[in-house]
């Protein structure tokens, strides 16, 4: 019963990077969360900024739904994964074939972390066998 909200609890937090997660507002920003160890440039954190933007009312409406007790359904599930998808993809366009190698092994660790949570596999289901 409670699988679907913690996976979309997960899913969620994976939408925010960690920074974002502790202040609760904000776009990545340089260095901290999925961006740790990436130093952008002001016109990559400009791109960062109108993706973060772009997601703002898909994030909005996920969170009101978990604050207020409802079970997100399949279809929102489905919804918020694409999101983040999509984010992650627009986030790494941003960056350079340097910064991409380092974004990938941020994607990839707090993507373990979610499947250690029981998240499975940070992707809203039952972990890949």
């Amino acid at each position: 019963m409670k699988r679907p909200l913690i996976a979309a609890m997960a899913l969620l937090s994976l939408s925010m990077p960690l920074a974002a997660q502790q202040r609760m507002a904000g776009p990545p920003q340089s260095g901290t969360g999925i961006l740790t160890g990436i130093t952008l440039t002001p016109a990559q954190q400009k791109s960062v900024d109108s993706v973060y933007a772009a997601n703002q009312p898909m994030r909005d409406k996920m969170r009101a739904q978990m604050e207020s007790g409802q079970k997100p359904d399949s279809a929102q599930m489905v919804a918020m994964r694409e999101m983040r998808q999509k984010a992650a993809a627009s986030y790494r366009g941003i960056l350079t074939p340097d910064q991409q190698k380092v974004f990938d092994k941020n994607l990839a660790d707090m993507q373990e972390r979610m499947r250690s949570m029981g998240a499975g596999a940070g992707q809203g289901g039952p972990p890949k066998q």
